[in-house]
């Protein structure tokens, strides 16, 4: 999720690749995160916390010259946590991350 400096930056660059004449622009922007802690159980407790203004950017950035031509998303996985049950057997697992979401706008 891009912090207010990111989304500066990446909104200067939006608008600097359109007056330099450049045909389509490619961004890349942390939309969601997975986070979450091991249990003392063994149990796997993840949160997800999403950006909701990841559509105000996307439309500021349409505001500088562009159009959103296409998107995508993946997880982008920064590690885990895992911890011993205690009932039963195996491990719970904790996954840590970020849902990247990848936009390409065209000159407008």
């Amino acid at each position: 999720m891009p912090t207010a400096d990111v989304a500066t930056r990446l909104l200067q660059h939006a608008k600097d690749v359109h007056t330099r004449g450049d045909l389509l622009l490619h961004l890349q922007l942390d939309v969601s995160l997975l986070t979450g802690e091991s249990s003392s159980w063994g149990s796997a407790g993840n949160m997800m916390s999403t950006d909701d203004t990841i559509g105000y950017f996307l439309g500021e950035v349409e505001k500088a010259g562009w159009r959103l031509e296409h998107t995508g998303y993946t997880f982008v996985e920064s590690g885990a946590t895992t911890s011993a049950r205690i009932f039963g057997t195996g491990e719970g697992v904790v996954n840590h991350g970020a849902v990247a979401g990848y936009f390409t706008f065209r000159r407008a």
